[in-house]
């Protein structure tokens, strides 16, 4: 565990190594220190001083286990000691190279689109009355709305498969699929985004399955969000929803 002390004094070296001659502050939460750079003090020459400007300048999280240092952008200290939390809590939940496609798309722990999805639901209530968003299907939405995934090509890098949108989307939304599926498998779906192979709807159920609905058949994608976003990144053949096998 790292003391106080020891939190500062790692701060110190970082903002050595920026060369700059500002003093560091620290505010402590559950999970560690956040380290700010602020300006010294000037002297006072009528009235009292002024206090330190620490707008734009960047942050540094010093775990309280490891001692790590991580930095962050300029923003509240709150704000960071609220992400990196969410951040930790997130390690492990994907594997590292879906984990970077998704950061690279905009992806982080605890990112929030409801505002988005909320507009979108109002915008496109005409095609998507009838169907019922269920719960996680929503969370998925305002985790992942609004991101362009890459898919892993034959090279092993991403941008060489198909991409996958997740909605909201700047185009509109196709709902014939999905009613369709619903009625075939008697099990109902909510559009979670599109995929270029096709171009193919991407449908997920109440339970967090996620479908793929192409006009040459209907694919089944993952049995949760969360692995279903690491099949779209990577590619690979995924069984046929006829199987029944989800």
């Amino acid at each position: 565990m790292i003391s106080r002390d020891e939190a500062l004094a790692i701060a110190r070296e970082w903002a050595d190594e920026r060369q700059t001659p500002f003093d560091v502050t620290l505010f402590e939460f559950d999970l560690g220190y956040v380290a700010c750079l602020v300006e010294p003090v000037a002297a006072a020459t009528d009235g009292p001083p002024m206090p330190p400007p620490a707008t734009g300048y960047p942050r540094a999280v010093i775990d309280r286990e490891s001692g790590e240092v991580s930095q962050w952008p300029s923003l509240p200290w709150q704000t960071i000691a609220e992400r990196y939390t969410q951040r930790r809590a997130a390690e492990g939940r994907f594997p590292p190279d879906v984990r970077h496609v998704l950061e690279q798309a905009g992806w982080f722990p605890g990112r929030d689109f409801s505002a988005a999805v909320d507009h979108w639901m109002v915008r496109f209530a005409d095609e998507l009355a009838g169907l019922e968003c269920p719960p996680v299907v929503r969370a998925a939405l305002v985790e992942f709305g609004g991101l362009r995934l890459p898919q892993f090509g034959r090279s092993g890098r991403p941008g060489g498969g198909f991409m996958s949108f997740i909605h909201p989307t700047r185009g509109g939304v196709v709902t014939d699929a999905a009613r369709d599926f619903a009625e075939e498998f008697d099990n109902p779906v909510f559009p979670l985004g599109n995929n270029e192979d096709g171009p193919s709807e991407l449908v997920a159920d109440a339970q967090g399955r996620v479908f793929m609905l192409h006009w040459a058949d209907y694919f089944f994608v993952g049995p949760d969000i969360d692995s279903a976003i690491g099949k779209l990144i990577r590619g690979g053949p995924m069984p046929e929803a006829h199987d029944r096998d989800w």
